[in-house]
């Protein structure tokens, strides 16, 4: 299984060509609908163009939530719409060419990500390519048996899978927080946290792939 991904991302390196650089505001403005709805071309360049001038960076949606930017750089975003949190980022690959990253986290209560790679033409990437993310044994104390009988069963209320992810631009680096937890019952929700290492899982973008 892990030569098979090898050969795809190599494969993927070799069909992207290094292409003129763009920023993150640039790849921001050309967002394919689907992705940034509720925000127009429009509202993107004056939340850019007021958060570059050191304003407060807020417009309003279609649906009337609260938009700002809370961090831009070249090569990354962070903004807020409503509730919720997009990140964008750029990743350098081995050849020169780069591809783009897109983390929504969506949060009804619970914060529940979902993270998307394209090419910088916003060509679908499988995400499963990229990364490989912990599970819910990945998260047990080290201490911990994940097969004896009474963790095992402890751990049954743990029937979905709810991640926060975050992206750190400096390091290179993906946080993953197993917030799971966070849609149980309190009952629940205190006895398989005495199981659980809340401590978020890193990865390391090492020009080819996320690795833990």
């Amino acid at each position: 299984m892990k030569s098979k991904i090898v050969f795809t991302v190599f494969s993927l390196i070799i069909a992207f060509c290094p292409v003129e650089a763009q920023t993150v505001s640039e790849l921001f403005l050309k967002l394919p609908e689907p992705v940034l709805l509720t925000l127009t071309v429009s509202d993107r360049m004056d939340l850019i163009d007021m958060y570059k001038a050191g304003e407060e960076s807020n417009t309003r949606n279609f649906f009337g939530d609260s938009c700002s930017i809370l961090s831009l750089s070249d090569d990354y975003l962070q903004i807020r719409i409503g509730k919720n949190i997009m990140e964008l980022f750029i990743l350098p690959m081995i050849n020169d060419s780069k591809i783009i990253g897109l983390i929504q986290t969506v949060c009804t209560p619970v914060c529940d990500s979902q993270l998307e790679f394209y090419t910088t033409t916003w060509k679908k990437i499988a995400t499963s390519v990229l990364i490989t993310f912990a599970g819910k044994y990945d998260f047990l104390k080290e201490e911990i048996n994940p097969k004896d009988e009474i963790v095992k069963n402890a751990l049954i209320p743990l029937d979905i899978n709810m991640i926060r992810l975050h992206y750190d631009p400096n390091k290179q680096e993906l946080y993953q927080y197993y917030t799971t937890p966070e849609y149980l019952s309190e009952m629940d929700r205190v006895n398989v946290k005495t199981y659980l290492d809340e401590k978020a899982k890193q990865f390391k973008w090492n020009l080819s792939r996320f690795e833990r």
